[in-house]
């Protein structure tokens, strides 16, 4: 395995797809190739998050929503969030049939 300083100078090697990528960028960093990158200032027009929400849940559905955000590989609070827009975007349905 090269070290990062030997890294210096090498080209990012082209991938074939995004798997081999990410095991590429997984043991090694952008800062291992300073000439392929450079620093951009970033700004946003408002926070993506304004405000934050408690919401209650008891022990059994805490664990249920944990277990879930686990297996898809992100945070309860992330699937709790992406439910609720997900319910949100849906399409009212007519109370009558």
């Amino acid at each position: 395995m090269t070290t990062a300083k030997e890294r210096v100078g090498q080209k990012v090697p082209k991938f074939k797809d995004e798997a081999e990528m990410g095991e590429f960028w997984d043991t090694n960093s952008p800062e291992d190739f300073p000439e392929h990158f450079q620093e951009v200032e970033a700004s946003f027009a408002s926070p993506l998050i304004k405000r934050g929400l408690t919401v209650k849940l008891d022990q059994s559905t805490l664990e249920r929503l944990t277990r879930a955000a686990k297996e898809k590989g992100i945070g309860p609070s992330t699937l709790a969030r992406m439910w609720i827009l997900e319910h949100l975007n849906k399409p009212e349905r007519s109370a009558t049939p």
